[in-house]
């Protein structure tokens, strides 16, 4: 891969020998221009807000069935899914710790789900349900396209918004999130419906047991592997952006239709044989999202001397920035402005190694210039930081400093300052 030729400075500043370091000709590299304390990222704010207020409105609006049940029934199911729905979360952010999404985009990913997709599926399998007549024809047919795509909808919408959601989109793991988390919104507010559907206490148990053991997490698992699709369409190139969307959508089409098939294609068996395929297709997003995340830590640690080598965190930073618990420990040192001041520095260093990854993987002639422009952006706001924490934290720390060598895609990158 060729980019524009750019030169770097050596590590730790001007070399005393007037030699450039690893046989590079010096040339004085344009460092960002110094920017107050209080700058801080840019985010999406409009769409994701829109999302949240349609949402909980769709939500509450889906939870009306709630005050026509026996209280106590209806509190059971909210709570037994609700439950389902944290240990959900919980993972999903276990997942996400190297590079936490936004609270607001985690939220509207719910309700989308719970609230949007779920309310939309609803208006559109109850008018094929009275047109035909056919209840099979419902949930083999319209259920799967219908709830898929709209669930699928949310991160074409957050991708096609605006630069700065498009930013937050940065690796395997976020689509994963993203998907789960719209997945589990529309699986919570399913669940219960189907909970509380039956007119006696006795049957509403007995749903709910029944989907507790065999679709607690069909959804999730339905539009993460969309999600997948959709990400490996947003980095391909020519015609590959839309076949890696479409065939995330169908394979996840084709699952929820043998899903609802079960007993046709397998007979008394066929939810035991369904329950079965799930099982093994959730291990497999399980292992896979633990390799994207064993690859996010990857990513981040080989980046992290390239940012020493440039000059914009130092050899100490990179040490505490390379691990977890590191950062968990910077961070219980400081509290209230600082703390978010700190917080904010990690973020933006850990998006920034990410960018960096996708540009050394981008195999065009000339890289996106929206990722460029991202890169830059970056670059000054870990600048920015790199400042205050320098100051609030010093030197000090039981973490080894990382060395400044960044290796051989050193100068890969061009800034453009």
């Amino acid at each position: 891969m060729t980019y524009p030729q750019q030169q770097f400075p050596p590590p730790g500043g001007a070399n005393p020998s007037g030699q450039a370091p690893y046989g590079r000709s010096p040339v004085q590299f344009p460092a960002p221009a110094p920017k107050p304390w209080h700058r801080r990222k840019e985010q999406a704010f409009v769409v994701p807000l829109i999302v949240v207020i349609l949402g909980g409105l769709g939500t509450l609006l889906g939870m009306v069935i709630v005050l026509f049940r026996p209280v106590l029934i209806s509190m059971i199911a909210v709570l037994v899914f609700s439950v389902v729905a944290a240990l959900g979360f919980w993972f999903l952010r276990w997942l996400d710790r190297w590079e936490p999404e936004p609270p607001m985009f985690l939220m509207g990913a719910f309700l989308w789900g719970a609230g949007v997709s779920a309310f939309v599926s609803g208006i559109v399998n109850t008018v094929v349900l009275g047109s035909t007549g056919s209840f099979e024809a419902t949930t083999r047919i319209s259920a799967p396209l219908i709830e898929e795509s709209t669930k699928a909808l949310f991160l074409v919408v957050l991708l096609l918004s605006s630069k700065r959601a498009r930013a937050e989109f940065n690796s395997l793991t976020d689509a994963i999130v993203y998907g789960g988390m719209v997945g589990l919104g529309f699986s919570w507010i399913e669940n219960i419906s189907y909970a509380l559907g039956p007119e006696t206490a006795s049957e509403s148990l007995q749903v709910l047991v029944v989907r507790l053991l065999l679709v607690a997490f069909l959804h999730p698992i339905l539009t993460i592997i969309a999600s997948i699709g959709i990400w490996f369409g947003f980095r391909a190139p020519g015609v590959m952006r839309l076949v890696w969307p479409v065939a995330g959508w169908c394979l996840a089409v084709f699952l929820h239709w043998v899903h609802n098939s079960s007993y046709q294609l397998f007979g008394d068996t066929g939810s035991l044989v369904t329950a079965g395929i799930e099982i093994l297709v959730v291990t497999g997003l399980i292992v896979i999202g633990v390799l994207s995340r064993k690859g996010e830590q990857a990513a981040v640690q080989r980046q992290l001397p390239v940012l020493v080598h440039f000059g914009w965190i130092t050899a100490s930073e990179a040490g505490w920035l390379a691990d977890l618990s590191s950062r968990k420990a910077v961070l219980s040192r400081t509290n209230g402005d600082e703390r978010r001041a700190l917080s904010e520095f990690i973020q933006n260093t850990t998006e920034l190694a990410l960018v960096r990854e996708r540009l050394d993987a981008d195999q065009s002639a000339r890289p996106p210039s929206e990722l460029l422009q991202t890169h830059k952006q970056l670059v000054d706001l870990v600048v920015v930081r790199r400042t205050q924490a320098a100051q609030l934290l010093g030197q000090g720390g039981p973490w080894q400093p990382m060395t400044p060598r960044p290796g051989d895609n050193w100068g890969t990158m061009p800034y453009p300052g």
